[in-house]
């Protein structure tokens, strides 16, 4: 199988996940992340660091920016936007990065204790922007940048 089959095949995936994410109820999910704060405090405390400032409002935020950022990588990666002349790519990366988080909140209308939230849109939005950012200077910066196969 060829490099842009795999990389297409992990954005669908990874599409898949996110919205997997969105269909949980809202006391499950909040329960994963109060683990998630949970373990964070503990190893913070651990390390003799106070985090006394973390919720588990930050937290959820910040997977939402973090699972983003993930999709600008998997959107840069899977339409070779960091090759030259792949303009159609590029755009077809940004249009997909700006539908996802419409797509996902517009679900969690209709999960039980969810709500799809306009301000969700945005941060994942700069997560998106976030990782192809960041992708698209690392594959700026590799020398000679990826040849497809």
């Amino acid at each position: 199988m060829d490099r842009k089959k795999v990389w297409y095949i992990l954005l669908i995936a990874y599409v898949c996940m996110i919205y997997g994410n969105s269909l949980m109820p809202a006391d499950i999910s909040s329960m994963e992340s109060g683990h998630f704060l949970e373990m964070l405090l503990k190893l913070s405390s651990q390390a003799g660091l106070e985090l006394f400032w973390l919720t588990e409002h930050i937290v959820r935020k910040w997977a939402h920016f973090t699972e983003y950022a993930g999709l600008g990588i998997l959107l840069i990666m899977s339409f070779s936007v960091w090759r030259r002349g792949e303009r159609k790519g590029l755009r077809a990366a940004v249009e997909l990065g700006a539908a996802v988080p419409f797509v996902d909140e517009t679900i969690q209308l209709f999960v039980r204790g969810r709500s799809g939230q306009i301000s969700d849109v945005w941060l994942d939005m700069c997560g998106v922007a976030a990782g192809m950012a960041v992708t698209m200077w690392l594959m700026g910066r590799k020398k000679g940048g990826w040849r497809e196969t």
